[in-house]
């Protein structure tokens, strides 16, 4: 067969491959489009079902294992089939160990990819991906660097793999570096909703409320331009609107974009329910919203396919009042270990007491429940998700240690929280106010602001 036969495919396969990818970084709209375009265009690609296989498994739901186990086995019919680089052979085995349950086999697979060919950007956002569904934030940053010192400079995804360092900057704690690297990132594309999404959370991280609704409203076309990540920067926005006490604006962000499409993705129910949550926990009332999560979750009881979705499918069924529902979901979780092996480490680490504690939040013994909860601030991040995210279990434990009476031990986490936010947050500032309150009731509102205001509690008690 001569060249030219062969040419206008092999171009039109790089294409679809090159757009695919580009679709995956930017957390564009036309991600599975995209996908079968490439399928289409390639099909004798292993990559292909490869990566249909990761992309399902990501999605952590429990209907999903057998089609994601089938398209890692096309993917090795494939591979055995044809001539194919050790990259390619390298992301086979990453599917097939991600279809599996074995996500740190999968990462490492990923990264042998990586090492083969430095360019493949694909393979470091699903590394960058199933690391964060772990909830290792170092490994993040080791990952995402090494991947950056072999990038060429003049790479197309270059700014989204600044933006992939700017978020494990920012989960590291590294929050003025994690700025300046988003920022980089989202000057080098525009469309990376990754890049500007590790920026809010460094303003959430760090209290920075208007700089954190200045950006997200001056980025309406990439935040709109973002699959159902859209709505977790919409998510951010809503933060940022309840931190200055806007709970009517949280709420219409609610409704009018995070849950505009009433999906069952379980990213889409914890940007929900955590939400909703906070609101409930600053004693506002969220009306019949909590019920068409309850019910999505309630079909979620027994999948067992992610600690950090399994929280908050516990989160919605207590907000809507399903108690018998929200123990069995949340004695599961402290009694049986989660589908995936890779999530056992987490569930030994975090899983188990995080379970315990909120079956004794529903059932009322908050003691039990604080005693359990109190012990997971950093264990915690062993289940998943961002700081930001797992801030709402911190919330609770805040919450059952008020109602426990361990006055000392919620007002020394309130005090953490006030400084590490540059002296403002109005969880930490109502919540200390309810604290002086109980030690001196005649104290006025404008007392305990000034008091705040000058970092101490207002009971007597100093940071």
């Amino acid at each position: 067969m001569s060249d030219s036969a062969v040419l206008p495919d092999a171009i039109d396969a790089a294409l679809a491959h090159d757009a695919f990818t580009t679709a995956y970084l930017s957390h564009a709209k036309d991600v599975p489009q995209r996908l079968s375009a490439f399928l289409a265009a390639d099909p004798a690609n292993p990559r292909g079902p490869a990566a249909r296989a990761i992309l399902l498994t990501t999605l952590a739901r429990v209907e999903l294992v057998g089609p994601a186990r089938l398209a890692a086995e096309e993917a090795s019919t494939l591979l055995a089939a044809g001539s194919f680089s050790l990259a390619d052979s390298a992301f086979v085995d990453a599917a097939r160990h991600a279809a599996l349950g074995l996500w740190r086999e999968a990462i490492g697979a990923l990264e042998r990819a990586i090492r083969f060919d430095p360019s493949d950007t694909l393979s470091v956002k699903m590394a960058h991906g199933l690391r964060f569904m772990l909830g290792d934030a170092p490994g993040m940053l080791r990952s995402i660097d090494a991947s950056l010192a072999r990038l060429p400079l003049d790479h197309a995804h270059l700014g989204f793999l600044m933006g992939c360092k700017a978020f494990a900057l920012e989960e590291t704690g590294r929050y003025a570096e994690a700025e300046r690297v988003g920022l980089r990132a989202i000057e080098l594309r525009p469309d990376d909703a990754w890049g500007l999404h590790a920026i809010s959370h460094v303003h959430e991280m760090t209290g920075r409320i208007e700089q954190g609704i200045a950006l997200i409203e001056s980025h309406d076309v990439t935040v709109r331009a973002s699959n159902n990540f859209g709505g977790h920067l919409f998510w951010h926005l809503a933060l940022f609107r309840l931190e200055r006490g806007e709970v009517g604006e949280a709420l219409t962000l609610y409704d009018r974009e995070i849950r505009r499409e009433k999906t069952d993705d379980f990213r889409d129910i914890a940007n929900a329910a955590s939400l909703l949550m906070r609101i409930d926990l600053m004693g506002y009332a969220t009306g019949d919203r909590w019920e068409e999560l309850a019910d999505k979750a309630e079909a979620r009881i027994d999948d067992r396919s992610l600690l950090f979705a399994d929280l908050h499918y516990a989160l919605a069924l207590m907000g809507a009042g399903r108690t018998a529902k929200a123990r069995r979901l949340a004695q599961s979780m402290s009694t049986l270990a989660p589908r995936p092996l890779a999530q056992e480490p987490a569930w030994h680490a975090a899983g188990i007491a995080m379970g315990r504690g909120l079956e004794a939040f529903i059932a009322g013994d908050m003691g039990k429940a604080f005693s359990a909860l109190s012990s997971l601030k950093r264990p915690a991040q062993s289940i998943g998700g961002s700081h930001a995210q797992r801030d709402i279990l911190e919330q609770i434990t805040i919450e059952a240690g008020l109602r426990a009476g361990a006055d000392g031990a919620v007002r020394q986490r309130l005090m953490d929280r006030l400084a590490a936010r540059g002296g403002h947050n109005l969880f930490a500032e109502s919540k200390l106010a309810r604290l002086a309150q109980k030690t001196r009731p005649g104290l006025g509102v404008m007392s305990l602001v000034a008091a705040l205001a000058h970092g101490r509690d207002p009971a007597g008690h100093h940071a």
